[in-house]
């Protein structure tokens, strides 16, 4: 009963944050109405206080609060309503963390818990988070060439997936070298997460072999076994 009320206050708190996200995302890339954005905000500010809540919660019944600490840092950052667009994308990590939360409350805890621990994904994916987000904000204050803020996550999504469409280009040296690092951090990235997968395949093949080789060694213990039997009759 208690995993339960975890899974549905997890999962109400995962669908309020992508709305709050959703809802920051177009007024900040969509001029609005002064009424619409007083809405979001303090819609904004409500969800602030339930991940607070939440935040506090979690805290006070940690084991390791110091270790809690350590590993929600960076989230307290996006918890904060500061109309600022790095603050805003810190709250996507908080977003990973309740996801990784909510599949934690559930009945397969411990094979995601090990996943999780072996892979190290759900660390890759934040340090892709704030890469993305911060190379974003960086090409956009720096370079005249890109104009707005969703123009300058096409153009750090293109670099750092080395497709080079070439439709946004930096006017600037600053712009050039800030497209540099998201080639260089895309690749990087991207060769974590394909290094991580390569990883887990080969250990399950290993696995695989080890149990076949297992498995055969306790065929011919048997048969050894019977061998023995036959020339104790004999």
């Amino acid at each position: 009963m208690e995993e339960n009320k975890k899974q549905l206050l997890y999962l109400a708190l995962i669908f309020l944050t992508v709305l709050d996200v959703l809802l920051m995302a177009y007024i900040l890339i969509h001029p609005s109405y002064l009424s619409l954005k007083y809405t979001v905000y303090v819609f904004d500010l409500i969800v602030c206080v339930l991940l607070w809540i939440e935040f506090i919660y979690s805290y006070l019944h940690a084991s390791n609060k110091k270790e809690y600490l350590k590993h929600n840092s960076i989230s307290i950052l996006g918890m904060l309503p500061i109309d600022f667009i790095f603050f805003r994308a810190l709250r996507l990590i908080k977003l990973i963390q309740l996801i990784k939360l909510f599949a934690l409350a559930r009945e397969t805890e411990g094979k995601i818990s090990k996943f999780l621990k072996q892979t190290y994904l759900d660390k890759i994916i934040i340090y892709m988070v704030i890469f993305v987000f911060s190379i974003t904000v960086l090409i956009h204050i720096v370079d005249s060439n890109v104009n707005d803020i969703l123009t300058a996550l096409w153009y750090t999504v293109v670099s750092m997936t080395s497709t080079g469409y070439g439709d946004v280009i930096p006017a600037t040296n600053l712009g050039k070298l800030i497209g540099m690092l998201a080639m260089v951090g895309g690749i990087l990235i991207f060769a974590s997460i394909t290094a991580v997968i390569s990883s887990l395949y080969m250990s399950r093949i290993s696995k695989d072999n080890q149990d076949e080789l297992k498995s055969k060694i306790d065929e011919l213990n048997s048969e050894i076994e019977k061998l023995n039997k036959k020339i104790d009759e004999l």
